[in-house]
């Protein structure tokens, strides 16, 4: 087993990335644009963890919160007034996350799985996160070029979130 792929590891590996980027974004430095550019890479990696971590955290916490944050930053400009206020917004919430529900999570997961089933999912989450790429969205398929599908702007949380779970069943 490697311990690599162990799925705490690389929720933890997640947890260090997301602070890095909220870090980095409290700076303050570069153009709007720029901003925006590490808001939205925020944002994706944001949703990755998500999906990853979902199963084992309760709906109403942190991960809550940031998606509403998420879907009305998607939306908004970077010379907007809104930008930087809803962009703190979020950056607290993930704060929040990596310091208390995340830990949480994880101890949840090595508590409910043996470390032969955590390394299974963590290659699982690593392999759909590989893909995720090239599967494209259900409902753009037809009318969007597949290099365009993850292309930040409105929808883009969803399109993200949909991209990592795979096609819907049904």
């Amino acid at each position: 087993m490697n311990g690599a792929t162990d799925l705490t590891t690389v929720l933890a590996g997640d947890h260090r990335e997301l602070d890095r980027l909220c870090t980095e974004l409290e700076l303050g430095q570069g153009s709007p644009e720029n901003r925006k550019d590490l808001a939205d890479h925020l944002i994706a990696e944001l949703v990755r963890h998500a999906v990853a971590e979902e199963p084992y955290l309760d709906g109403e916490g942190e991960l809550a919160e940031a998606d509403r944050l998420m879907r009305q930053l998607e939306g908004a400009g970077p010379q907007e007034t809104r930008f930087e206020r809803l962009l703190g917004g979020l950056i607290r919430a993930i704060r929040r996350h990596v310091r208390d529900e995340g830990p949480a999570a994880v101890a949840e997961i090595r508590r409910r799985c043996s470390p032969r089933r955590r390394a299974e999912l963590g290659k699982e989450v690593l392999e759909i996160r590989d893909a995720a790429a090239t599967v494209p969205h259900p409902d753009l398929a037809d009318r969007v070029r597949q290099a365009d599908q993850l292309w930040p702007g409105p929808g883009f949380v969803d399109r993200a979130r949909a991209a990592l779970r795979g096609p819907a069943s049904g």
